[in-house]
Parts: C-alpha cells; structure tokens; sequence
C-alpha cells in the first residue's frame, strides 16, 4: 500500500530546492544534425520558479499503480520504426540536396552558349548528378515503403499502450495543478520562443528557475528541464537533455 502525501506536504517537498537569485539569461538550444549542431528555431520554451520533474516524481511515488512499462518486444519494435523513419528523412534530405543541385546546374547551363568551351564540363557534370538524383530518388521511395510497412504492423499497439498510459497519467497526475499554484504563490510561468538561432531572452525575478521544453530529433525526442545557473547564456543540447522514445 503506498503512502499518499497530502498536497501541502508534496509542495513543501517541492519547495525545499527553490531559493536562490535569477537574472536576465538568454537559452539556446541546438541539437545534432547531420552537420553538426543545428539551433532550434521557433522553439516553445516555459520558466518556471519550481522544479516540475520533482513533482512528477512524487505523484509517482505515490500513485496507486506503477507507471505502465511498455514491453520490451514493443520497446524494440517500436525503436526500429524509429530507426527506419532516420533512415528515410536522411535519404530524404540526400535526394533533396541531389535536386537543387541538379537544378541551378540546369540554370548554369542555360545561360552558357553550347560552344563554350566550359559547357560539354558542365553538361557531363549535369549527367552524372542526375545518375546520382534518380538513384537517391529509389533509395527514399524503398526507406518511405519500409517505414511505412512496419510502422503499420505496429501502430495498434503503439495506440492502445499511449490510451493505458494516458488513462494512467490521468489519474496519477489528478492533482499537478493543485500543486502547481500553490508552488508558484502568485508568481507566473513565464514563456517565450526561440529565434532562427534558436535562442531567446528572458528577465526572471529573483528565486531559483527552470526552464523546460522539448523537440523531436531523430532517434526520438530530447527533453529538458534544467536549473538556470547563474550565467549570462545556458545552452540546452544532447549533453544536458533526456533522450524519451517518441510515441
């Protein structure tokens, strides 16, 4: 039988690791791409004066039920749809980068005369990217066809784990918001989105603040929810966030 702590109690709890000083600070946040660190634009971001995992901890540590696990032939099922889906958007962005390539040598060509010397280069150069297009074409047409093949096998039981799960979190997380205001005393979260360099700007009142978000990347999605230090920027990427399947 588990022990229920009261609201008052799980905001004390809470409340213990929220003092301190804020400041203005400016979040960025990248993640890896294929050529490197790629900034997240228009990326949603919260600040809250609390730390909202804590409270998920301890609504977990109490709930009537463990939180479901999925199975682990499900788990694997599920990261080799996630595996194939990379796979394809990779071939997907090669066959994309072949195309436009592909086209401004076309607009090159067509504003050479034929008898330039420099245009039978450029028209065996056109040649072999367009080998090179239509073989990349193939390739993300068959990757699209795999994912799609297993990502049907297994969506009913992706879909009926995500409704126990919700149906689960419904119930455990009843009394987040409760909990939430008393946390926050008067105080608001504060929000704001990141710019084409995956940055934002924000003033904090005094007391210690987290700062949360989340974005999809390939091999599922990246969460964080980090403490803001006393530092003029904080860099959110892979080192710092929590790599969760993405159902």
């Amino acid at each position: 039988m588990r022990t229920h702590l009261s609201s008052a109690a799980l905001v004390a709890a809470v409340a213990i690791i929220a003092a301190g000083c804020g400041s203005s600070v400016t979040v960025e946040v990248t993640t890896e791409g294929a050529n490197g660190p790629q900034p997240q634009a228009n990326l949603p971001l919260e600040f809250l004066p609390f730390d909202r995992d804590s409270v998920f901890d301890a609504l977990d540590a109490q709930a009537e039920t463990p939180r479901p696990q999925m199975s682990e032939d499900l788990a694997t099922a599920q990261q080799r749809v996630t595996n194939l889906q990379a796979d394809w958007r990779e071939k997907e962005n090669a066959w994309s980068e072949a195309r436009d390539s592909l086209r401004q040598l076309r607009e090159r060509l067509d504003q050479i005369d034929a008898r330039d010397p420099g245009y039978r280069r450029l028209y065996d150069q056109f040649g072999q990217l367009e080998d090179q297009e239509r073989r990349l074409d193939r390739d993300r047409k068959a990757a699209f066809d795999g994912f799609t093949t297993v990502q049907e096998q297994v969506s009913a039981r992706l879909d009926s784990f995500k409704i126990v799960q919700g149906a689960w979190s419904d119930e455990a997380y009843a009394g987040y918001y409760d909990i939430e205001t008393q946390l926050l005393d008067g105080r608001e979260i504060q929000a704001d989105t990141t710019n084409a360099q995956g940055q934002a700007t924000v003033s904090l009142p005094g007391g210690d603040w987290y700062v949360t978000t989340r974005t999809p990347v390939t091999r599922g999605e990246m969460y964080w929810n980090v403490r803001i230090p006393d530092v003029d920027t904080l860099r959110l990427d892979e080192s710092n966030g929590e790599l969760r399947p993405r159902l």
